[in-house]
């Protein structure tokens, strides 16, 4: 699944849906809230890759869901806001493997559903 949001927004997950394996984030002078509470995570996990450039992103995970971050920031920010995250064995099977690349943007990952 992808996702593109150029001079605009988009907003995911207002309601069941499915990321399917891989899921592709781009913001481009743009924000794109997503919403991973209601999302069926396929069998293994989903990888996710946000690329922000002088936009942003805010993933919402609910605390259950175990998560793995990398990425990096050029002139920009990163942030994991998740005081009720659980421990989760590495290998889960719906896990979120997150990507984030940011230059001159930002990605905020948080429990908090976006609304």
């Amino acid at each position: 699944m992808k996702n593109v949001a150029i001079f605009g927004g988009s907003n995911l997950g207002q309601g069941p849906w499915r990321p399917g394996k891989k899921f592709w984030s781009i913001a481009i002078f743009g924000g794109a809230a997503i919403d991973f509470h209601q999302a069926q995570l396929d069998e293994g996990g989903t990888k996710v890759v946000v690329f922000s450039l002088f936009g942003g992103h805010k993933l919402s995970v609910p605390p259950e869901m175990p998560i793995s971050v990398s990425g990096f920031s050029i002139l920009g920010g990163r942030n994991v806001k998740r005081p009720h995250a659980k421990g989760a064995p590495a290998g889960s099977a719906t896990a979120l493997h997150i990507k984030a690349i940011s230059i001159l943007g930002g990605i905020e990952i948080t429990e908090e559903p976006v609304s």
